[in-house]
Parts: structure tokens; C-alpha cells; sequence
């Protein structure tokens, strides 16, 4: 999360070196988001010997994702995008997961801006409950999940254009479903709020 954060500051930095050909029509879209969790993730609905993971600041379940889209219409655009979650690798209860598929999303407004979109695809999940204490080296023994399925994620973006980037906010619901061993894989469904910046290609 605080390299993502990171990376945005050196994006954000950078947009007064690529001032050339303002007024060209991009096509293309390619950028990054950013966020933390807000809610409840509810895994103890896999397994009693997991705990939800809840809102904690940077240390708590977080998710990151790249994108490159295609303006097809100036209000549409299509494209694919990527989708990774993870919490602190030092809690009791620990989970990731990845996935990636494609996406469409519509949008309003030149300098400020609001647009939505769905994003949908195939995923795979994990979660893990240790045992004591994390070790300081090696392999510790705890209860461990894994599994696949499918997720769909609506979101809703509002933000800044400068120049040839967008700036924003965005809220995003990750709902997933999938096999049904061991209370299935919707626990791992949540919302995320965080940053999102993107630059015009």
C-alpha cells in the first residue's frame, strides 16, 4: 500500500515533463488504484479458526490494481483490469487474493469528472490462521484456505483531469462466489475506498 501511495506521489511529480501534444484526443487510458478496506471482510464464515478482517489503517486488508482502457464513445471505455488484496502477513488471521478480467466504464465531466464502471473476472483466494505467534524464519502451522471463482466489482470514480492525468477517488465493491467447501469463497467479498490515478496515452 505505502508503494503504491509512493509510486502516485512520483506519477502525480511527473505530469509537468509530459506536457507534449495537450490537445491530441487519447485514446487510451492507463493507470493505477489504490485503497484500503472499509467494512468487515467476514472469514470466520470459512472457518471458526479464522478471524474478520476489518478496517486498520495500513496494516489492514488493502488492494491495488493496474488498468488500461480504450475510449470507444468519449463518455465509454472498455479494457482490462487487475486485482490484488492482501492484509498484514503478521496477524493471526492472514489472506490474498488475485485476479484480473475486463472492464467497462462510463464517464461524465471534462476537468471534474464522475464515472462507474463493472469489473469482472476469475480469481483465486486464500486465507491462513496461524497458530501462536509469527515466527521470526520458516513455516508456522495454522488452518489454511484456498480456492477459485469468479467476482464482480462495481465502482464509482469522481475526480480532476490536469493536463494529461486523472486524479480521483473511488469506491469499489469486490463480490465474489465460487466453490461452496467450507462456507465458500463470498467471504472474502468487501468494499474498498481509496486513490485512483491515471494518465492519457
Amino acid at each position: 500500500m505505502v508503494r503504491t501511495l509512493v509510486l502516485i506521489g512520483l506519477l502525480a511529480a511527473s505530469v509537468p515533463t509530459l506536457a507534449a501534444a495537450q490537445d491530441r484526443d487519447r485514446k487510451y487510458t492507463v493507470g493505477i488504484r489504490s485503497a484500503l478496506i472499509t467494512g468487515t471482510m467476514d472469514l470466520s464464515g470459512l472457518d471458526p479458526a479464522f478471524d474478520d478482517l476489518t478496517s486498520d489503517g495500513l496494516v489492514g486488508p488493502h488492494m491495488s490494481g493496474y488498468f488500461l482502457t480504450y475510449k470507444v464513445r468519449p463518455y465509454l471505455r472498455i479494457g482490462i483490469e487487475t486485482l490484488v488484496s492482501n492484509s498484514d502477513q503478521t496477524a493471526a488471521t492472514t489472506m490474498n487474493y488475485q485476479a484480473a478480467g475486463p472492464v467497462v466504464e462510463l464517464t461524465y465531466g471534462a476537468k471534474w469528472f464522475i464515472s462507474g464502471g463493472v469489473h469482472a473476472g476469475a480469481l483465486v483466494v486464500n486465507a491462513m490462521a496461524r497458530q501462536g505467534p509469527a515466527p521470526s524464519g520458516g513455516a508456522s502451522t495454522g488452518s489454511f484456505y484456498k480456492g477459485e471463482g469468479l467476482f464482480l466489482a462495481p465502482y464509482a470514480d469522481i475526480g480532476y483531469r490536469f493536463r494529461r492525468s486523472e486524479l480521483g477517488v473511488f469506491l469499489k465493491q469486490v463480490n465474489i462466489s465460487g466453490e461452496s467447501d467450507r462456507g465458500g469463497i463470498s467471504e472474502f467479498g468487501s468494499t474498498f475506498v481509496g486513490l485512483r490515478f491515471a494518465v492519457g496515452l
